[in-house]
């Protein structure tokens, strides 16, 4: 098994509207810090193919998808197809703001324990993946401690959600 590496997922952006150089200038450093993310994968072949280690926040790409990669003129890999999804759904939840981070360990823990496979911490989210769960006891699951106060079901993507042809959000030519 390869070390873990870090991939660049490249965000599809808008166009800009019309605007003075000056501005388009403002707003492009504004936005450069949002026009992608950083996943961890695993080299699983010489062809160029990982195993996702972590989730994406942004779009639905979940640890244990395959995916490949290539280098940009920068160096860096960047994720340009998705191979295979893992079996599993991805869901990412906005726990309450007000709740302590232990609280949130707590509610992660829970979930391992009805059937989650792993919860990943990011920023204001729990990305979590739940393998062989149907979705509909996942959504059980999260519409109960979405009812209980516990926070905001943002997304849930099943495996073929996550498939090349359904990642409208990923820019996937190398930029």
């Amino acid at each position: 098994m390869s070390d873990p590496v870090a991939l660049r997922v490249r965000f599809v952006t808008a166009d800009l509207p019309q605007l003075s150089e000056d501005e388009v200038a403002a707003q492009e450093d504004e936005a450069s810090s949002f026009d992608h993310e950083d996943v961890v994968g695993v080299a699983v072949d010489e062809d160029g193919t990982y195993r996702l280690e972590s989730s994406s926040f942004f779009v639905p790409l979940a640890i244990g998808d395959l995916v490949r990669a290539e280098r940009a003129a920068d160096g860096e890999l960047q994720v340009v197809d998705v191979v295979a999804p893992c079996d599993a759904v991805l869901t990412i939840f906005a726990p309450d703001a007000n709740a302590s981070p232990e609280a949130i360990t707590g509610l992660m823990r829970i979930w391992e324990a009805t059937g989650a496979g792993h919860s990943e911490r990011g920023g204001p989210f729990v990305a979590t993946v739940w393998p062989d769960m149907p979705m509909d006891a996942v959504a059980a699951q999260l519409n109960a401690d979405q009812a209980a106060g516990r926070g905001e079901w943002i997304l849930a993507a099943e495996p073929h959600e996550r498939r090349r042809e359904a990642q409208d959000e990923i820019a996937f030519e190398l930029g």
